[in-house]
């Protein structure tokens, strides 16, 4: 590896370190503690069927749930939960490394690992909810590990175009296999592997004048996947708590709005405009690895973009179908980190024609605009903030003075528990915290998971 790369590389890693160390010092909350009394209290095949019949369909994601580390206790369970996220990005490292190595495979694997950590930090920064995507098992588990899985998807279908769609059935049959499973993480991603597979059967049909088997099984499958989920009673009953559902013309409107917002925020953000600039720079050496055969050639980069804004208008108006609201931003964080492969190959396109060249200097300049960008702006900014200020140190000690404090009073058969309310917390990942009404569900939640069943729990700062 030459001088350019080690350089590159620190600049990756000092960049990272901040989301891996908070991993040291995140906590569980709301779901995170409902799942795992439920997974603590109830065998796991009755629990899913419950799970299905009077919540939600998520077969693939549920049983990760239920039987997450918070199930082995706090005190056992807590360090494994903080090592979800960093397994989280080692897996979607390998997932953008398998993608660029689809798209790119004359890329050296010194190339490739550079790529990978960067496209890993780009979606990082560019998260709207760092918490939700990452940091925050129930959310994390249920959306950005099917999204890490999406990334495997989508590299075996780009190597299907490369080699002119020539599938075997196996090979078929392990990438619906897997599309499927990603289908069955939640309604979202079901949604986009039906659009990502019913998008790859037309793409093939204009170009070879037919229907591909292997794709149209794919699709076939994800369907079933799709509808085994849709057709779950348990989401009749979930949608009962959201009276707005099902209106179509506050659906579109809203849909269309924010799809608005977030192209905006995500496609002017400074590092993916940063990002953009780099790679059209280095067009030419770009250019000589993609080693598309003179039969082939990249999609329109203007249809890719028309697709990435179909796709995002069907995530906004998603939720505001089946609820009459936005909801949490960790559906936009997986949207965000399922349209990136799709923005690279409209990139990749663009970089077949003939750019001019900036200064060895210039780009230097720009790597080091990044590089500032990354740590100080944004997600990389508020991290780095709540690790330098002690925010994150302060909040570990404060939630560990609290589960002793409720374990404490359990023992002692305390009729009440009273908490004292977090001061300065982390403003990176955003904590839901209990509240002053005991009946509240992150209360109840909280009190279920220590023992304390029929003790009130509360949070009120100390009379004076």
């Amino acid at each position: 590896m030459d001088r350019t790369r080690i350089a590159l590389l620190a600049f990756i890693s000092i960049a990272l370190a901040p989301y891996v160390a908070a991993c040291f010092f995140i906590h569980p909350f709301g779901d995170d503690f409902s799942y795992a009394v439920a997974g603590m209290r109830t065998e796991l095949f009755p629990r899913l069927r419950d799970e299905y019949l009077n919540w939600n369909g998520r077969w693939a994601s549920n049983p990760l749930l239920l039987r997450g580390p918070l199930v082995l206790g706090i005190e056992q369970g807590l360090w494994l939960y903080r090592l979800v996220p960093v397994l989280l990005m080692i897996t979607a490292t390998f997932g953008w490394r398998a993608f660029l190595r689809a798209l790119l495979p004359a890329l050296s694997s010194a190339d490739l690992l550079l790529g990978s950590l960067l496209l890993l930090l780009l979606s990082l920064q560019v998260m709207t909810d760092l918490g939700e995507g990452l940091y925050w098992y129930t959310g994390a588990i249920t959306y950005t590990l099917a999204g890490a899985l999406s990334l495997f998807v989508m590299a075996f279908w780009l190597r299907a175009w490369r080699d002119e769609w020539r599938l075997t059935r196996t090979a078929a049959f392990r990438i619906g296999l897997l599309a499927v499973l990603v289908a069955g993480f939640n309604e979202l991603h079901m949604v986009f592997m039906v659009l990502l597979h019913a998008l790859l059967l037309v793409v093939h049909r204009m170009e070879k004048g037919r229907w591909h088997a292997g794709i149209a099984g794919a699709l076939v499958a994800v369907l079933a996947a799709g509808g085994v989920m849709a057709m779950a009673p348990g989401n009749a009953v979930r949608a009962a708590q959201f009276p707005m559902k099902h209106d179509a013309l506050h659906s579109a409107m809203w849909g269309l709005l924010q799809s608005g917002r977030f192209l905006a925020t995500w496609f002017l953000s400074p590092a993916v405009l940063l990002f953009g600039l780099l790679v059209l720079a280095n067009a030419r050496w770009i250019s000589d690895r993609l080693g598309i055969s003179p039969s082939l050639s990249l999609p329109d980069p203007r249809w890719i973009m028309a697709s990435i804004g179909i796709l995002v208008i069907a995530a906004m108006g998603l939720p505001y179908w089946t609820t009459g609201l936005l909801g949490q931003h960790r559906t936009v964080n997986a949207t965000w980190l399922f349209i990136m492969p799709m923005l690279l190959v409209a990139l990749a396109s663009l970089v077949r024609l003939n750019w001019r060249p900036i200064s060895q200097r210039m780009q230097w300049a720009a790597w080091t605009l990044l590089f500032v960008t990354l740590l100080f702006i944004g997600n990389g900014g508020r991290i780095s903030a709540d690790l330098l200020s002690g925010r994150f140190q302060h909040f570990d000690r404060q939630l560990i003075t609290r589960y002793a404090t409720i374990e404490s009073a359990v023992r002692e058969g305390s009729e009440s528990i009273a908490l004292l309310p977090l001061t300065d917390p982390p403003a990176a990942p955003h904590y839901m915290d209990a509240g002053s009404d005991p009946g509240f569900w992150i209360n109840r939640s909280l009190a279920y998971y220590f023992g304390a069943d029929d003790v009130p729990v509360k949070v009120e700062a100390p009379q004076r």
